[in-house]
């Protein structure tokens, strides 16, 4: 029963804390490494009575915190060069998404700073309330509100000059 439960949280959630991730760190293996260790964590730490979507997003970003100062030790010990730790591919949206519309939509999302990220895709993807944004981002439901108007005032705007 536990196992029909968690599978079905996967599958639910998965799509959407993937390009969350790949949103962050712009590398699908990165993306994908993120997304794994924040489904077995938030698992592994989620108490009932939550939202297990905001859940997830919260050790997602957690654990994308956690790999950009591990790189950047890393880095500062010189024991790699930061070509051997990123590698962006930049035709990975062609692969995650065929149509036009939705991959130009999405890179419209990359472009916005990362709070304003952060609030479309945790509202949209995620349907996390206000307040849950909020808590997550440290800031009032009126800011989060504000500042997903303006991101949707913006990608809305560059799909107009776009698309027409």
């Amino acid at each position: 029963m536990e196992k029909d439960i968690f599978q079905s949280i996967y599958e639910k959630y998965y799509r959407s804390l993937y390009l969350y991730a790949l949103s962050l760190c712009k590398n699908p293996a990165d993306a994908d490494d993120l997304v794994q260790s924040a489904f077995l964590k938030a698992f592994l730490s989620y108490q009932e009575g939550g939202s297990i979507g905001y859940w997830l997003t919260k050790v997602l970003q957690n654990e994308y915190y956690n790999l950009c100062r591990w790189r950047k030790r890393l880095l500062s010990e010189g024991e790699v060069q930061w070509e051997q730790l990123a590698d962006p591919a930049p035709d990975v949206l062609e692969h995650l998404i065929q149509e036009e519309e939705k991959r130009y939509l999405f890179a419209c999302i990359l472009e916005l700073g990362d709070v304003q990220k952060a609030i479309l895709l945790g509202s949209v993807y995620f349907g996390l309330s206000d307040e849950e944004l909020g808590r997550q981002l440290q800031m009032s439901r009126e800011n989060v509100r504000q500042l997903r108007c303006r991101a949707r005032k913006q990608i809305r705007k560059k799909m107009e000059e776009r698309y027409g």
